[in-house]
């Protein structure tokens, strides 16, 4: 264990860094890139790899040379349209749902990940330049909450599941109130709640735990290998969660909303399992199934008395609590 470690968050040396794409990986990647719908400065070329300019002269040239047709117009740098990969047998509205999938933003927004999704989206440009445009305006407004712990760590971590690696995080529990060492086999990194969670087996505990990932503070290698058990599939574990929290009961839930919330309740999915029933008075029966009752009590507690608990007595006295401890801090 690792209990009596001084930590400063996030310290550089802890977290362990990708490694630097090498040359002949970034010409071939150029080479997509070069193959898109659309021309390519030689600022957005040397942005794009972390690269001078200089370097990026160099590299179109090393190109040329190899005859790779690279030319350049006002627009900036592009191939040859003989030169563009073999398309793919994609309908314009697949591939509109694939460049819709890539820009995600809950993804986006994570430096570590962003590279390689502009990259895939210019091997998709160049793989599929002879698809016309889809007018499909579909966008993903997912906001991503997580604090910036999430950025740093997102990527050891990725590298760790993929190399089935035990890793030490250094978390800030919540129930708990400290921070710890924590041995973890990380399984799987998700997003849910609007927030990056990884998903493993706690050495400390011997159990499946979900940590978000802006409580880790630091990561460290383990040189030791594990294997994700066959019988794991995060829907499955997830099943029977409002969001995170797994419990050990079943708990049929029976809600009533008033009639001014109707819109709300009956237009909008809140899990995949309820069974939402409008009422001939303009109220909103709504039942789920949950084996834990900590999440939906707080959800009930924000709809301010316009939500009743029917069913089961131990959400009733739960959401009773809670909602006495906010009026008692409210009142001072």
């Amino acid at each position: 264990m690792h209990l009596a470690k001084q930590v400063v968050p996030i310290e550089p040396r802890r977290i362990r860094i990708a490694e630097t794409m090498s040359r002949p990986a970034r010409l071939i990647e150029m080479v997509h890139i070069l193959s898109g719908r659309r021309a390519r400065t030689i600022e957005e070329i040397a942005d794009r790899f972390d690269i001078s300019e200089r370097t990026a002269y160099r590299d179109l040239a090393d190109l040329s040379a190899q005859h790779i047709p690279v030319y350049k117009d006002e627009h900036g740098y592009r191939l040859l349209e003989t030169a563009t990969l073999r398309p793919l047998n994609l309908t314009s509205e697949e591939y509109a749902l694939l460049k819709i999938a890539l820009y995600n933003p809950a993804l986006r927004q994570q430096p570590s990940l962003l590279r390689r999704l502009e990259a895939m989206e210019a091997k998709l440009d160049a793989a599929c330049s002879m698809i016309e445009e889809s007018p499909l305006a579909l966008q993903l407004a997912t906001i991503d909450r997580s604090g910036p712990n999430a950025q740093e760590v997102l990527e050891p971590v990725r590298i760790a599941i993929s190399r089935n690696q035990t890793i030490e995080i250094h978390y800030h529990s919540l129930s708990g109130g400290r921070k710890i060492w924590r041995r973890v086999d990380p399984w799987q990194l998700f997003e849910r709640a609007e927030a990056w969670y990884l998903i493993g087996r706690c050495h400390n505990n011997d159990d499946v735990r979900i940590f978000r990932l802006d409580r880790i503070s630091g990561v460290e290698d383990v040189e030791e290998a594990f294997e994700v058990p066959t019988s794991f599939n995060l829907d499955g574990y997830l099943q029977g969660t409002w969001k995170l929290i797994k419990g050990d009961g079943i708990f049929e839930i029976h809600l009533r909303f008033d009639p001014s919330l109707a819109p709300l309740i009956l237009n909008a999915q809140h899990h995949p399992d309820e069974i939402v029933e409008e009422q001939p008075s303009g109220a909103v029966d709504y039942r789920v199934t949950l084996s834990s009752l900590d999440e939906i009590s707080r959800w009930v507690v924000g709809f301010g008395g316009r939500c009743i608990v029917l069913e089961p007595p131990e959400l009733l006295d739960s959401v009773t609590k809670l909602a006495k401890r906010v009026l008692a801090q409210m009142s001072g």
